[in-house]
């Protein structure tokens, strides 16, 4: 319920970031988006982490049952697709940025070759967008799995406390 009220807050302040109905489609390009996605999904392809993923937001807000092992699988997994969109998204981005200065080259001398500067910028910063609002959508679940593994302390105010509700013993510097 909580990571529904997260999820739309997300979308709520995300529109209004963008603002009018008109500007959504400067932010609709399939490409960069399919280049952000497209390595998370090979990534948990690849590993058979679809499951894992999959369980990640039902162990985080959801089953409260789950096996240690679960939890661990599943964070790594929500880990793993952060970090592939990062890494994706980074070089998507400097692929889009690399490609737009050498596009622009030849028609530097046009008139409109600030025009199409800004324009090509602009979706080169798309891979970035995506990059961001994937992982600020995974940040919850990745959080909360993370305190619901035992021996995980946390802090509270001044003091440390683990998951189980023993004090943790204090890190000597």
């Amino acid at each position: 319920m909580y990571y529904l009220v997260y999820l739309l807050g997300v979308a709520y302040f995300l529109a209004n970031g963008i603002g009018s109905a008109q500007r959504y489609l400067n932010f609709a390009d399939h490409i960069s988006l399919a280049f952000v996605l497209g390595p998370c999904v090979l990534i948990l392809f690849c590993t058979r982490s679809f499951c894992a993923f999959g369980r990640g937001v039902t162990h985080a807000f959801g089953k409260r049952d789950a096996p240690v092992f679960r939890l661990e699988e599943s964070l790594h997994a929500v880990r793993m697709v952060m970090e592939t969109a990062a890494v994706s998204g980074g070089l998507a981005f400097l692929i889009s940025t690399v490609n737009v200065f050498r596009g622009l080259a030849p028609s530097w001398a046009e008139a409109d070759g600030m025009v199409w500067l800004l324009l090509d910028l602009s979706v080169a910063l798309l891979p970035l967008f995506y990059l961001l609002v994937v992982c600020m959508v995974l940040l919850p679940p990745y959080y909360m799995l993370k305190k619901r593994l035992p021996g995980r302390a946390y802090r509270t105010g001044g003091e440390t406390k683990s998951l189980e509700g023993a004090e943790a013993p204090e890190k000597e510097e």
